[in-house]
């Protein structure tokens, strides 16, 4: 089973300008596999209008198999059905996850080192899991640890991830504008302050500055580590997110 997209999306293959091949692990967003990969996803209002159903993810014809989760309805085609696996994999049988992971990180290197570029890679494309968290191998290693030479990058809703000690794992946090998530977004002011960037999804135009801080427009690249610390990320609102009334992006 094949787990990592290599610039699989226009947005990715921009990095290359910049000298990065990145690597995303794509899983099944929230509970869409039966097992919850979002933690934040319902307070945030993000269910209906995840990636997930953007570009590839949301082709499928209309009388497709179905899977629903909390009232939003999953088309599926190949894509979702091996996101799923991927997802079910990593919770059923995660040492042989893992390792296959680790060993398709290496082959990205090498592809990327023969066209001369840097690896990089994005474990939560569709997903917010605490991969800090996740040891496998004979050393009982992090993903980080077993490869230290690549920059590994995320973007999470969780408030309170413990990475400062991993100096190639960089996070963005993700905003929503729903009102039940914004103690939530409170606490992670209080626990990254300045340290850690701010994604917003905008529905509308993008502002200049957003709660007191400059905005850098997100959609040139995803290479988030790049981004100088303190801003505002803006990210178009893209896939079923353009139209949603969930109140999870802001309608600038």
């Amino acid at each position: 089973m094949k787990l990592l997209n290599i610039d699989a999306n226009p947005k990715t293959v921009k990095g290359q300008k910049k000298g990065y091949m990145t690597a995303i692990l794509y899983l099944a967003p929230y509970k869409l596999s039966g097992y919850q990969v979002c933690p934040l996803a319902e307070q945030a209002g993000c269910i209906g209008d995840c990636l997930n159903t953007a570009g590839r993810g949301g082709m499928a014809p209309l009388d497709a198999d179905t899977v629903e989760v909390d009232g939003h309805v999953v088309r599926l085609n190949s894509v979702q059905r091996a996101r799923i696996q991927r997802t079910r994999l990593l919770f059923e049988d995660r040492e042989t996850f893992m390792c296959t992971l680790a060993c398709e990180i290496i082959a990205a290197q090498k592809k990327a080192a023969k066209k001369g570029l840097e690896l990089v890679v994005r474990l939560n494309g569709t997903s917010d899991i605490r991969w800090e968290n996740i040891k496998f191998g004979p050393l009982a290693a992090t993903i980080f640890e077993h490869f230290p030479d690549i920059q590994f990058y995320d973007y999470t809703k969780i408030a309170n991830r413990r990475i400062s000690h991993i100096p190639n794992y960089h996070l963005t946090f993700s905003f929503s504008a729903v009102k039940k998530f914004q103690a939530n977004f409170k606490k992670a002011m209080e626990f990254y302050g300045r340290a850690m960037n701010f994604a917003v999804v905008f529905k509308g135009n993008i502002p200049k500055t957003f709660m007191g801080m400059d905005v850098v427009n997100g959609d040139e690249t995803d290479l988030r580590f790049l981004d100088s610390q303190g801003v505002i990320v803006a990210l178009k609102a893209k896939g079923k997110a353009r139209k949603s009334t969930s109140g999870f992006a802001v309608a600038a």
